[in-house]
């Protein structure tokens, strides 16, 4: 056993204060499960995985916008026993001129034999859940129309998404668009009037130039919430971020369309895609 310091850095594209707020989301991106209220100083919450993995942590320092640090104070992977109790785990942001850097630091004990992994660990929670996070694409609206109502609509893919060149149920589904797109949907979350999520299993952006495939592993999410007389819907793709070569056009010219035109007017106005 040693103690290790492992630093990663990554900047994004959002402001200090969208990144901070994000990040204090941690039952959303952060890889265990999370139980606890709100973060800040002096708050305690656990992280587990399964009866396997548990910790206990504590806010040591909170400076909105800026720094937010917890201190782990009981741990166990009953594996083997390994306690990282101790360890701190620091979060800091510094505004650039296009966006805000983020520093992240793990200041605790880790096995000698267990150094990369730590480090592909930290990469993970950073450079891909958090990023994600933060950066992926998202678009919301609102309809006057009831949360089921909406539900029972964004199951129904093929009236706003696809139509004619859509094939198989809410469960699996493809969409070909012949020398376009074709992308494969599996259903991964359903959660009546609440939430409906995709992953993609398979992709092809045929008019991509590095990487016809960066669409496959990616997801698409539905969250569903009543506001007042109105429901609001939330949508993100997932790993839909700004360092891909099709960010740009499918942000704007494809879920832009999908999602405010086409997903909203079949929703309110009952307009489909098929046979258009």
């Amino acid at each position: 056993m040693i103690n290790k310091k492992y630093t990663v850095a990554i900047d994004f594209s959002k402001s200090q204060d969208d990144v901070f707020n994000h990040l204090l989301e941690l039952s959303k991106w952060w890889p265990e499960e999370f139980l606890g209220d709100q973060i800040n100083l002096n708050k305690e919450f656990v992280f587990r995985t399964g009866d396997g993995h548990y910790s206990k942590n504590k806010v040591i320092e909170f400076v909105p916008n800026k720094k937010v640090v917890w201190l782990v104070t009981e741990s166990i992977r009953t594996a083997d026993n390994f306690d990282w109790s101790g360890t701190k785990m620091m979060f800091e942001l510094a505004p650039k001129t296009d966006g805000t850097s983020l520093t992240f630091s793990y200041d605790g004990p880790v096995l000698e034999a267990e150094q990369d992994r730590l480090a592909q660990i930290c990469d993970f929670c950073i450079k891909d859940k958090l990023y994600n996070f933060i950066e992926s694409f998202t678009a919301t609206i609102e309809v006057e129309k009831s949360p089921q109502e909406v539900f029972n609509c964004i199951k129904d893919v093929s009236k706003w998404w696809g139509g004619n060149d859509l094939e198989g149920s809410v469960a699996e589904f493809t969409i070909h668009h012949p020398n376009a797109h074709f992308s494969k949907q599996k259903l991964i979350e359903l959660i009546p009037n609440q939430k409906i999520g995709w992953l993609i299993t398979e992709a092809t952006l045929h008019w991509l130039q590095k990487d016809k495939h960066e669409w496959a592993n990616t997801k698409v999410i539905f969250e569903i919430k009543a506001k007042e007389n109105k429901t609001e819907i939330h949508f993100t793709h997932e790993g839909l971020v700004p360092r891909l070569e099709c960010y740009s056009r499918c942000a704007h010219d494809g879920w832009a369309v999908v999602i405010r035109d086409n997903l909203f007017k079949f929703i309110t106005e009952g307009k489909t895609m098929l046979n258009n």
